[in-house]
């Protein structure tokens, strides 16, 4: 009789779950669990299913997931797989909370406190998966990634040392606090009250099985190989905390695979562990040229792509090691030819993006022509996958013009354009991809593809990319980074492509927007426009908007824009030491007393702000120059010292310079001369 295969067993655990059978699930995954444990099936799909991931649909959210696990454990108190997948989900509630709004942003003591307090609902799920079954080895692997990527709590580590544990308001004072309240709340939004009190004792298995300062991954490493021996999976969990992410390295690594740890594992085994911990290194920093670390990796790498590995790892260690070959050897075809070597894994194996922007630069940039098979390859395996929304619209612009090894076919470069546009929506990656095909874009262009390079900018802005529309703007204007042909300049068409983008939000934009009326780009000025757009700039935060916009008032504003200038906007520059037009704004400033524009004319001012603009900028010729029209002559010291008076001699530069004022010469002295 015919065995199911995995996503068969898969869809028969979904449905038993998702129609609450919670007994018939528990023997059936029991039944599983005996092929798995005993390492006698090929292929079982047990340790595949024993993830919430994998069970639970993806349209349930966390409320939904935690409520089906609590009717679980309600009608199966005594489940081991209930609880094992209990903790799995408080673990991970745990990491949604850890990683919060995102990798960018600090990790706030709050979050802190409310993952640990998923983590103590975790541990005790995974204590009572310990006492359901004499072979809990999800449940010692998955303390054992709890413990390395959170630590054990503080009452977890006293039941091992034999102390009782204190309740948590007594261990530590934060009841009270703000960080207490916000920690917790992480858990009231989930319906759950934090777990305050403790277990006295641990479950039967577990006790006086820790060795004097034994280290809480090697314990639970130790335990899960005592229950299943040679279990891969949970090898492979504790070489990931040996990693460079978790502050190890491969060389960590290696001597682990190499020592008595790994010794019952089999050779096939354990090049699975060195090809893990060779991707660890390929995917870090890359090693210098030369160096003995990169002339070992090259060596471990050989070795390894020698003998017999899985597809997918075989593909994961090419895709990485094409570019790092290509900068040890100093050589694009080296790279290329590592490339070559991936596809003929298998029909189907692709590499990841930077791989293919290496193929695109060294085909298209560098001219490395023999390689042009490789890049044919990339894209036809990308037209007939087109899940890759990079890939996907790099071939759509190949396929419309006939280029690299591609038919011509305008029908289907439209659809793997829309195709492209779609994926990008769909994994909210409209930004990311759109930076690497202006890339590519210009990797085309200095290939001579203008045509195809314009094309595929246009595609894209036509469906929204704001971005691209930006980067035509510059096309147009012949102000790209390659030559554009004449017949493709066009202002009026520059014009409306950074109207497009500043529309979408785009701040660089906005700005280049602003500037673009100023000038009566593709038609007349327009000043009202232009300082609305130079306003929203400053407003979304570019960092000289304000100035320009202040400028622009001088240049094309009415009287009353002018004296807000002179008043207001200059002078507020001025007062941000780190504003990056300070020296822009004082000049400026300068120039508009020593003309009377937005202002009447004071040539003592405006010489104060010259020497401010020379404090600034010591190297300023125009300033020099304004300064020696301002005191070059003695007619030019003697207007000085009458505006002087005007202001009595106030000093308009005290509230934004550091040292002490210049001084002009004695107004007796100067009168003197002049008599």
């Amino acid at each position: 009789m015919q065995q199911p295969d995995k996503q068969d067993n898969i869809a028969k655990a979904q449905m038993l779950l998702a129609t609450r059978r919670f007994l018939k699930l528990d023997e059936w995954l029991l039944s599983q669990m005996r092929g798995w444990q005993n390492q006698t099936e090929a292929g079982n799909a047990y340790g595949l299913i024993m993830h919430p991931d994998t069970l639970f649909s993806k349209d349930e959210n966390a409320h939904q997931r935690l409520e089906i696990l609590n009717d679980w454990v309600q009608q199966c108190p005594t489940s081991y797989h209930v609880h094992c997948l209990m903790g799995m989900f408080w673990h991970e509630q745990a990491w949604v909370i850890r990683r919060g709004k995102g990798p960018e942003h600090e990790v706030e003591d709050s979050q802190w406190l409310g993952a640990q307090l998923c983590c103590d609902y975790a541990v005790l799920s995974f204590l009572n998966a310990i006492a359901c079954h004499p072979r809990p080895t999800h449940a010692f692997r998955h303390m054992m990634n709890l413990a390395g990527g959170f630590g054990e709590p503080y009452w977890l580590r006293a039941l091992f040392v034999g102390q009782s544990p204190k309740p948590l308001h007594e261990q530590f004072n934060i009841k009270d606090s703000p960080v207490w309240h916000q920690g917790a709340a992480y858990l009231y939004e989930l319906g759950v009250a934090p777990a305050t009190h403790w277990p006295q004792q641990l479950p039967s298995a577990l006790q006086q099985t820790r060795r004097d300062q034994e280290d809480a991954l090697d314990y639970w490493l130790r335990m899960a190989m005592s229950v299943r021996h040679s279990d891969v999976g949970s090898m492979e969990s504790y070489l990931l905390f040996h990693s460079s992410y978790w502050g190890g390295g491969e060389e960590q690594q290696n001597q682990i695979i190499e020592g008595p740890m790994c010794a019952e594992f089999s050779d096939d085994e354990r090049n699975q562990f060195r090809a893990n911990a060779l991707l660890d290194a390929l995917a870090g920093e890359i090693a210098d040229r030369e160096s003995p670390r990169a002339e070992k990796l090259q060596q471990q790498l050989t070795g390894l792509l020698a003998q017999p590995l899985e597809p997918a790892t075989r593909i994961a260690l090419l895709n990485l090691a094409g570019t790092c070959i290509a900068y040890w050897q100093d050589d694009d075809s080296a790279g290329l030819q590592v490339y070559a070597e991936l596809f003929a894994v298998a029909p189907d194996a692709m590499p990841g993006k930077f791989a293919a922007l290496f193929i695109s630069r060294a085909v298209l940039a560098n001219e490395q022509l023999q390689g042009l098979s490789v890049l044919t390859s990339l894209l036809v395996r990308a037209i007939n996958r087109a899940d890759d929304p990079l890939l996907t619209a790099f071939a759509a612009a190949a396929v419309n013009y006939g280029l690299y090894g591609l038919p011509c076919d305008p029908a289907l470069s439209n659809g793997l354009m829309d195709c492209a546009w779609a994926l990008m929506k769909q994994q909210q990656s409209t930004e990311s991809v759109s930076k690497d095909l202006l890339v590519l874009a210009h990797d085309m262009a200095i290939n001579d593809d203008l045509d195809a390079t314009h094309f595929l900018m246009t595609e894209m802005a036509r469906r929204g990319s704001a971005i691209h529309s930006y980067e035509l703007f510059f096309f147009y204007r012949n102000a790209w980074h390659q030559d554009v042909p004449e017949a493709l300049h066009n202002d009026s068409n520059a014009l409306d492509c950074v109207l497009s983008a500043a529309r979408s939000g785009l701040v660089p934009a906005m700005f280049s927007c602003a500037n673009a009326l100023r000038e009566g780009l593709g038609g007349e000025v327009d000043y009202q426009q232009a300082t609305q757009w130079y306003q929203r700039a400053s407003d979304a935060g570019h960092p000289s908007a304000d100035y320009w916009r202040a400028s622009c008032a001088l240049d094309l504003g009415p009287d009353a824009d002018k004296r807000q200038a002179v008043e207001i906007d200059l002078p507020a520059i001025l007062a941000q030491t780190s504003h990056s037009e300070r020296f822009e704004a004082a000049y400026t400033l300068g120039m508009a007393y020593m003309q009377g524009i937005g202002s009447k004319k004071n040539k003592y001012i405006a010489w104060q702000l010259m020497n401010f603009v020379l404090e600034l900028n010591p190297e300023s010729d125009v300033a020099r120059h304004a300064l020696t029209q301002l005191e070059g002559s003695l007619r030019a010291r003697m207007s000085l010292w009458q505006d002087k008076r005007k202001v009595d001699g106030a000093d308009f530069t005290a509230p934004y310079r550091l040292s002490k004022a210049p001084t002009l010469p004695d107004e007796e002295s100067v009168t003197q001369q002049a008599d």
